[in-house]
């Protein structure tokens, strides 16, 4: 892809827990870089430094450098009936901690300079099907401050080892959409905190159309993931994943938004869209196939 606009990567586990057969999906559809969930199966929490350093040397001898190191730290982080200070009396956070400071490790190990982390799960809602309220909604102001203490002591940790931590918008979470993860990076004001839009996650959530979350997202942009999906059942919120160019994302617009601001960072494919019918290397060369053009074909 000598003549994109800006460089692709790949979410490994979206082909294969087999790093290796990731990492020539990768070489094979000319991305530069790749994102890793575990590695070879193995979560971060449970990974030997000889499973790290195999992980390094097998980047280098593919020439793919890691991009992301994608924890599920505060995913599932209920923090409804918190009320108070200090963190570390939130049920449930210490081990999220470790979460966090394995893939930390493993970041470091592999030369990675971002590990992703999330915003808490919501008291209500946030899975499939539930409604898809306009914006993703609201939340009480004591939650943001629950999640910015959360995200603040989390970004100390990642910059005293030279890291940044990105957080993903995702329907199960109080950062659910652009408009309602750029509340909680205002109210973090952390530089070693940014962010990865979704603009498929922001849809499911209740996103309307991709440019109000992109727009309030973008001065902590870093990465942007790709995916697409479609609502089936509008009255009850149920979303289905499909391949990039079948639903109902405007990536065409997305991508020239991101070539007109010069955006430097990578597209990185999350396919998500694993029917049946075929592999999962193979529905995600059809969704990649469906970014492809997307880019073709931008306004």
């Amino acid at each position: 892809m000598a003549d994109a606009p800006f460089l692709f990567s790949l979410v490994a586990d979206e082909v294969s827990d087999d790093l290796d057969v990731a990492l020539a999906f990768a070489v094979d559809h000319d991305m530069t870089a790749i994102e890793l969930t575990s590695l070879w199966g193995t979560p971060f929490e449970a990974a030997t430094d000889a499973l790290r350093s195999q992980a390094r040397s097998a980047l280098r001898r593919s020439d793919i450098r890691p991009a992301m190191v994608l924890s599920p730290a505060f995913k599932t982080l209920v923090i409804a009936d918190v009320d108070t200070q200090p963190i570390a009396s939130i049920p449930g956070w210490s081990d999220h901690v470790r979460l966090l400071e394995s893939a930390m490790v493993t970041a470091v190990a592999i030369d990675c300079p971002y590990v992703r982390v999330f915003t808490c799960r919501l008291d209500t809602g946030g899975q499939n099907p539930s409604p898809r309220l306009p914006g993703g909604g609201t939340f009480p102001p004591q939650r943001l401050e629950i999640i910015s203490s959360i995200l603040r002591d989390a970004a100390n940790r990642a910059n005293d080892l030279g890291l940044t931590v990105c957080v993903e918008n995702v329907r199960s979470c109080f950062g659910n959409t652009g408009r309602n993860t750029a509340a909680i990076l205002s109210a973090v004001d952390h530089p070693a905190v940014r962010t990865i839009w979704d603009p498929a996650n922001d849809f499911v959530a209740g996103g309307t159309e991709f440019r109000e979350g992109y727009v309030a997202v973008k001065p902590w942009l870093v990465h942007v993931h790709a995916k697409d999906a479609v609502v089936r059942i509008a009255t009850t919120g149920l979303t289905e994943w499909t391949a990039i160019g079948r639903g109902a994302l405007d990536w065409p617009g997305q991508l020239r938004a991101l070539v007109d601001d010069g955006y430097p960072g990578l597209v990185s494919l999350e396919t998500h869209w694993h029917p049946d019918s075929c592999s999962k290397s193979k529905s995600s060369h059809e969704s990649f196939e469906g970014l492809l053009a997307a880019l073709r074909n931008q306004p």
